[in-house]
């Protein structure tokens, strides 16, 4: 009986110790899907303007301007610009083509709807106006280079993205006009080494029709997406 009593003592011990690590384990697990969802949740943005931010719209046709508001390394808080002139990381056009574009596998693309950001100053008043951000509530659009190779991501004041939304049928459409210069000359090119990240923004948008919202991003022969967001518009493209 005592031999008896001893051995449902152990198998208790045994089956508490093992709901315990499954616990644990269970909260790691959690917890790691948790930062694969949201990545930079811990990360902070930050400026030094607080002109009050509104919704946009996407009624109209318009054309895209996603102009990097930060490029650089990964840290715990980040100061956004406005003015791309600040931000950096950019090649002479004569020294074009010393980075190659990025593949499909090479950048992380993430919208974060958890973070709220202004919207970058207008590209043609970069370099005749102050500093300041125009008042469109945006979300930050983190891109990340996972590769092992320094990355063209972008040339003039402006990266190579588009909006996209699904729409009644669940077919994803563009539904802005590509930034096109009228000339080359003189403009520099942006740059993103390995494992460091640039800061774009995705307006806000406000309406009665509720979709799903994406990126998608092209330099060269490949095309990049990043996560769906949810959203709304007013009207379907």
């Amino acid at each position: 009986i005592w031999m008896k009593h001893f051995a449902n003592i152990i198998l208790l011990l045994l089956i508490l110790t093992s709901c315990q690590n499954n616990k644990k384990t269970s909260g790691i697990a959690k917890t790691e899907q948790k930062e694969k969802i949201r990545p930079y949740s811990n990360l902070i943005l930050y400026d030094n303007f607080d002109n009050e931010l509104i919704l946009d719209t996407i009624s109209g046709r318009r054309e895209s301007q996603f102009s990097p508001v930060y490029i650089g390394k990964i840290t715990d808080s980040i100061e956004l610009s406005y003015k791309t002139s600040k931000i950096g990381h950019r090649i002479e056009d004569i020294d074009w083509g010393k980075y190659r574009s990025p593949k499909a596998t090479d950048l992380n693309i993430f919208i974060d709807t958890t973070k709220t950001i202004g919207f970058p100053m207008w590209i043609w008043e970069y370099y005749k106006a102050p500093e300041h951000r125009v008042n469109k509530k945006s979300f930050p659009i983190f891109i990340k280079n996972q590769s092992s190779d320094t990355l063209s991501i972008g040339f003039g004041d402006v990266l190579p993205m588009l909006t996209e939304v699904q729409d009644s049928n669940g077919n994803w459409k563009q539904i802005e006009r590509q930034f096109i210069y009228d000339c080359g000359t003189g403009l520099t090119e942006f740059y993103l080494p390995p494992n460091q990240i640039a800061i774009s923004s995705l307006r806000q948008n406000y309406g009665t029709n509720k979709t799903k919202f994406r990126v998608r991003f092209r330099l060269g022969d490949n095309e990049i997406y990043s996560n769906e967001i949810n959203g709304n518009i007013n009207n379907w493209i």
